[in-house]
Order: C-alpha cells, then sequence, then structure tokens
C-alpha cells in the first residue's frame, strides 16, 4: 500500500492510508478487548475458523494492492475500475467499521474471535442482530471491499468477494451449529425472524 502513483494524488493516497489505519486499530482494539476476561468454562467449537478468517481479511485487504503490483503482468495491473470506485470505496471502509464496531458493541461480552459459548451467555437479537444474524461479519465485509474499490482493480473486488464468500461462510456455518446447540428452539426462533445472515433480503 505504499506507492502514492497507484493514485490520482497524493491526498488520494493519504486518505486512503488513514481510513485503512483506522480498520486496522479497530480490529486491534476489537482482539485486545476480546482477550480480556476469558471464562474458563467457555465451549471451544471454533474447528480453526478463527484463523480461516483471520488469513481471510489479511488476504482480501491485500488484494486490491497486489493487483496493482509488480508481482502480476502489466496488461492485468491495467484492469482498472472507473476512478470513481475509489470514491466509493473510501465510504464503505469507514461504513464497514462502524457497523463492525456497532454489533461488537451490542455484543459486548457475548463476542469473541473463536467460536465459543457459555451458559451464562444469552442470545442477542437487539440492534443490528434484529435485521441480520452476523452484522459484525458483514462490517468486515463492507470495508474489506471498500479497500479492493479503493484501488480500483475489478480481480481486487472479485478476489474479495470469493475470499469472504468462503471464509465467511464456513465460520457462520459452524458458529450457527454452536449456537443451535447452546440455545436449541431460542436460535431456530431466532432464524426464522431473522431470516438474512449478511444482507438484508439477499443472503
Amino acid at each position: 500500500m505504499d506507492d502514492p502513483l497507484k493514485f490520482a494524488s497524493v491526498t488520494e493516497y493519504n486518505i486512503l492510508i488513514c481510513t485503512v489505519g483506522i480498520l486496522i486499530l479497530s480490529e486491534c482494539v476489537i482482539m485486545f478487548m476480546t482477550s480480556r476476561g476469558k471464562h474458563s468454562t467457555r465451549k471451544q467449537s471454533d474447528r480453526g475458523t478463527v484463523w480461516l478468517v483471520m488469513i481471510g481479511w489479511w488476504c482480501s485487504a491485500m488484494a486490491g494492492a497486489f493487483f496493482r503490483s509488480q508481482s502480476v503482468p502489466e496488461a492485468i495491473r491495467g484492469w482498472l475500475l472507473p476512478h470513481l470506485s475509489y470514491y466509493i470505496g473510501v465510504p464503505l471502509i469507514i461504513v464497514g467499521v462502524i457497523i463492525r464496531c456497532t454489533a461488537v458493541i451490542t455484543l459486548k461480552k457475548a463476542f469473541t474471535l473463536s467460536v465459543q459459548t457459555t451458559n451464562e451467555q444469552n442470545l442477542i437479537k437487539t440492534g443490528l442482530y434484529y435485521v441480520i444474524r452476523n452484522p459484525a461479519y458483514t462490517g468486515s465485509i463492507i470495508s474489506l471491499l471498500g479497500v479492493a474499490f479503493a484501488y480500483c482493480h475489478i480481480l481486487g473486488v472479485i478476489a474479495v468477494i470469493i475470499i469472504c464468500f468462503v471464509c465467511y461462510g464456513i465460520r457462520i456455518n459452524i458458529e450457527e451449529k454452536a449456537l443451535k446447540a447452546q440455545f436449541k428452539e431460542e436460535f431456530e426462533q431466532y432464524c426464522n425472524q431473522t431470516k438474512y445472515r449478511l444482507i438484508p433480503r439477499i443472503y
């Protein structure tokens, strides 16, 4: 991400670096807050998906820059989207951060990076969780797409969509199985009420 020449101006480059910095900082704060106060009685059901999501997140964050780099043939580097996509991408990063942070704050102590449950845990069904079942993941995906759009490369955007579909799809399936085992009929009723996992009226 350290090549201002990929952008129309140094200002555009600096704005993107700042917004990506906010994205990374928000993730670091979430990781720090999640690591505090671990509960020994939590039931671990992660199956390694925390690493899958982390690797997928990093690959998605770097996809746009990669396809604009010298690592790919010059012809492919030229598969650019209209410059307007930069002005779509930067706001998407911020919107995604806001959605993810709001979802994490709503869950409070129930939020964990790995899939785990505890007997003291309640099923959160308010706020963004009333609209979709996994808003924290939605926020991450929106931000990652924003980074790819800001780099204006079509393959970067496609790569992010594929990576997120695979990584978050696997993660959500594992997580929802754990929640169903923990909350049983309450979770089934919640799924019937809140039908969409990530995007209202789509998925």
